[in-house]
């Protein structure tokens, strides 16, 4: 691998993690998984740009098995979303909502340990809270830090 500028590096992370963040996984998986689904036609879209913003992002080595698994969630739950089958969405749903929060969380860290505020561990995420990500009750928002 050539090194590349450690800003160019920073910034497609800091794109694609501002991008996947705005999709709104969490309402679109608790909608999917929930008693009454309805599918969004926006939906297929915004997930396929979400998947092309992450594989365009060269990631930190570290972070390659949750990009896998992001992408691989994510073609699968645009596949479904295309059938608009509801009984297909739910699985993929919720394994992309789960890749997706593995993704997030390990690209942030990333980012707050390239600017040197890994030492303040997570306290950058309370300017998430508005989202609704309630990162907590999950149980696998922090536990691999």
């Amino acid at each position: 691998m050539e090194p590349h500028t450690h800003d160019e590096g920073t910034a497609g992370v800091l794109a694609a993690l501002a991008f996947i963040d705005n999709v709104g996984f969490h309402g679109i998986a608790t909608n999917l998984t929930g008693p009454a689904p309805k599918i969004d036609r926006n939906w297929a879209a915004l997930i396929k740009n979400a998947r092309i913003a992450v594989a365009a992002t060269t990631w930190p080595d570290g972070l390659d098995p949750q990009v896998q698994a992001f992408l691989g969630a994510s073609a699968k739950l645009v596949a479904a979303l295309e059938l608009r089958d509801t009984e297909a969405t739910k699985g993929p749903a919720g394994e992309l909502h789960i890749s997706y929060h593995a993704l997030s969380d390990a690209g942030w860290q990333h980012l707050a340990e390239a600017a040197g505020l890994a030492a303040e561990g997570h306290k950058g995420h309370e300017g998430h809270e508005g989202h609704g990500h309630a990162h907590e009750e999950h149980g696998h928002a922090h536990h691999h830090h």
